[in-house]
């Protein structure tokens, strides 16, 4: 295989990792995104519950001390867990692509990686803000009503949280996946490019003597599995 075809293969096949890796980055940032926006809101009734005319009256209330203690501390933790959420959605965001941007030589690939570790500890900070806030929907219900009216919301609430559970298990059955999976299909798709992208070079310039098919798709092959082994991008 010529040195030039080689260097050619090199370069494309570098060109397609950081395609994969762009459309994966923008992937991963509407994700963000979306949980950002979605925890704003939360923090939004959150407070807006928090500030009603009854929240404040019944704070002077000191016979129900208890209820008042879960009421707030569910209250609290909603408030923070979703402000995380926020503020490290909206950091990653806009880090992550102006580091894959601006960065060094293989910057592209650890930015992806970093935004999808982080990605899992938002992620986690968003479910638990969402269990807080629903716990606080059932303090909100002692509070506001009497104890009949109290305990039909309760059930219900109790029933909505583990047709929740359910369909979250449903769902992410439904698109799990392994890591290793997926950097298989990536090899092998990278594989079949460099072959194809080399096999119509060497059909253009079979003047230059380089008509050995079998030898320039093995070579090809060899540059695309170095490549995604050493995260070249």
């Amino acid at each position: 295989m010529l040195a030039a075809d080689r260097r050619a293969v090199d370069s494309e096949l570098q060109a397609q990792a950081v395609q994969i890796k762009n459309m994966e980055m923008q992937n991963v940032d509407r994700y963000l995104q979306a949980i950002g926006t979605q925890a704003a809101l939360i923090c939004g009734l959150s407070i807006s519950t928090q500030l009603s005319d009854s929240m404040i009256a019944f704070t002077n209330d000191e016979e129900h001390w208890i209820i008042q203690v879960l009421h707030n501390g569910f209250i609290v933790s909603c408030l923070c867990l979703e402000f995380y959420c926020v503020i490290n959605s909206t950091l990653v965001s806009v880090l992550g692509p102006t580091y894959a941007l601006n960065g060094p030589k293989g910057s592209m690939h650890s930015s992806v990686k970093a935004m999808k570790e982080e990605r899992m500890m938002i992620l986690y900070a968003f479910g638990g803000g969402a269990i807080m806030f629903g716990c606080s929907q059932l303090s909100t219900a002692w509070i506001m009503m009497r104890s009949p009216s109290a305990s039909v919301n309760t059930v219900i609430v109790l029933i909505a949280f583990y047709q929740i559970t359910v369909s979250v298990r449903r769902i992410s059955a439904k698109f799990k996946f392994h890591s290793t999976e997926m950097s298989v299909e990536g090899t092998d798709t990278q594989k079949m490019k460099g072959a194809s992208y080399v096999m119509a070079m060497n059909h253009k310039n079979t003047v230059r003597g380089v008509d050995n098919m079998d030898q320039v798709a093995g070579d090809a092959q060899i540059l695309a599995m170095a490549n995604m082994k050493e995260g070249k991008v």
